[in-house]
Formats: structure tokens, C-alpha cells, sequence
């Protein structure tokens, strides 16, 4: 892919729903963090960390707030 062809997709997300710009967005950084990150990881630790991002995004895991109700329900001291 060219830069010119980099340049004219980004132009044409810029009329995406803002949901698919996001996205676009995380898996650019995602790319990037790739190439310049201090730490090792592998393809597959990257794989988790991004399965665990798209919970967190489709409200797959408890808010603070949800955690501690549920302490909070269950504790007796």
C-alpha cells in the first residue's frame, strides 16, 4: 500500500460512523504499539490483550462500581 492510498482511506473514514472510526483508531495503535513498544510480547499476548479490550468495549466486564456492589451484597463485616 502506497502513502497516497494510506491517505485516501483515513480521508474516506472520516465519514464512518464514529464507531467504526474508533476502530480503525485502535487497531492502528494497536500496529504501532507493535513496532515501538519497551516490552516483549508475542502475538499471542497481544491477542489476549485485544480480546480483553473488545469485553471491556462491549460491556463484557464488571464496572467498579458493579464489583463493589457485589462486595458490598455479600460482605458481613
Amino acid at each position: 500500500m502506497t502513502s497516497a492510498a494510506l491517505k485516501d482511506v483515513l480521508q474516506r473514514a472520516e465519514m464512518w460512523p464514529p464507531e467504526d472510526q474508533e476502530e480503525l483508531m485502535r487497531a492502528a495503535l494497536y500496529i504501532e504499539r507493535r513496532h515501538s513498544s519497551d516490552f516483549d510480547l508475542n502475538t499471542d499476548d497481544w491477542k489476549t490483550i485485544e480480546a480483553r479490550l473488545e469485553a471491556a468495549r462491549l460491556g463484557a466486564i464488571a464496572t467498579d462500581e458493579e464489583v463493589a456492589a457485589v462486595f458490598g451484597k455479600y460482605r458481613t463485616a
